[in-house]
């Protein structure tokens, strides 16, 4: 019944994990056979019933140890949705590898960590090639929206002059833990001492210019970057509770570069309550001038990052290379069916 379906892993169960459990549960090409998580009102209870569905037998254990090591033929992923700091999560990551399983993971340092981590990338890419297995870091940003999109778009020009991409996201409509991300209901000043700890903000607009440039073959020597908070003009009912007038409703960060040939590439990330919601990528270039993309509204971010982790698995599920890979490396990502259409283009007339 489950032959040739994906088999998979979940492993972490927050807001975002729940949500790619969610699109596991309802795809007729996936099989979730283990979900982990430590939260003990989670532990336990049967994963359908925790998202929302119908009992669909797979209890959530606490430990990876609980979880039978994956033996059988094929490449088999777990989904990794626990934290954002790469040392952090790759012991959790190593041993996901150790029972068998390709790591798909949302972690943002994941997505381009050769440069913050060269070391540590380097032992993730070895140790994964041990294992003939694969290591990606994606998500809608980084990973799809100031990255790899911005990456597909360039294939419309021929010598590009400026990269510069912005998205403006309003956290009011966000999940609470992201809305604590930002330094909502912040103090300015309690903001600008955290952000001068590197304590706060969206993790990952490095590794996303990076990663473009990455895509690009194109040498940065060196990053500047600006964090700033966003000041409520009035007051503010939000999910994580009021926000005063001159309280902090968000944050603008900015990446810059300039290449190795002299192309400058700018990423600009506004997540504040109340912004306009958009997406644009723009290009300049010498044979085709500016050439714009503009997503109005933006990309919802949650359901989105749920999706793209779910279809990158898809992608690297059938590909022959193993180790640390990036959303530049592998095939284009897509939503792929599980069958193929009624009809072929080969008898299409």
């Amino acid at each position: 019944m489950n032959e040739g379906k994906l088999k998979v892993l979940a492993y972490g169960l927050g807001p975002i994990g729940i949500k790619i459990a969610q699109h596991c549960l309802t795809s007729e090409a996936i099989t979730v056979e283990a979900a982990v998580d430590i939260d003990p009102a989670k532990v336990g209870r049967d994963l359908g019933e925790l998202t929302g569905g119908q009992s669909v037998g797979v209890p959530v254990v606490n430990n990876l140890t609980e979880v039978k090591a994956n033996t059988s033929p094929g490449r088999k992923i777990a989904f990794h949705a626990t934290g954002s700091n790469l040392e952090a999560v790759w012991p959790q990551i190593r041993q996901l590898l150790d029972h068998g399983y390709s790591v798909v993971s949302t972690c943002e340092q994941l997505s381009y960590p050769w440069h913050r981590y060269p070391e540590l990338a380097e032992e993730i890419d070895q140790y994964a090639k041990s294992k003939g297995q694969v290591v990606i870091g994606t998500g809608v940003n980084p990973g799809y929206v100031m990255d790899a999109l911005a990456l597909f778009a360039t294939s419309v020009t021929q010598s590009i002059t400026r990269i510069f991409v912005s998205r403006k996201v309003d956290v009011s409509k966000r999940r609470i833990p992201l809305q604590k991300k930002v330094g909502i209901g912040m103090t300015p000043e309690a903001f600008n001492e955290l952000a001068e700890q590197d304590r706060i903000g969206h993790v990952g607009l490095e590794e996303s210019l990076r990663l473009l440039a990455y895509g690009l073959n194109e040498e940065v020597p060196s990053v500047s970057n600006l964090i700033e908070p966003t000041i409520a003009q009035e007051n503010m009912e939000m999910a994580l509770g009021p926000v005063a007038k001159g309280q902090v409703s968000g944050l603008h960060q900015v990446s810059k570069a300039v290449t190795s040939s002299n192309v400058p590439i700018e990423l600009d990330l506004i997540m504040s309550a109340g912004v306009g919601q958009e997406d644009r990528i723009t290009l300049v270039s010498e044979d085709m001038g500016t050439v714009e993309f503009v997503i109005p509204g933006g990309i919802f971010g949650d359901t989105a990052t749920a999706n793209i982790i779910v279809n990158t698995a898809k992608t690297v599920s059938g590909y022959a290379q193993s180790g640390l890979l990036t959303m530049a490396d592998i095939p284009l990502t897509r939503n792929k069916q599980s069958k193929p259409a009624a009809s072929s283009l080969a008898g299409a007339s």
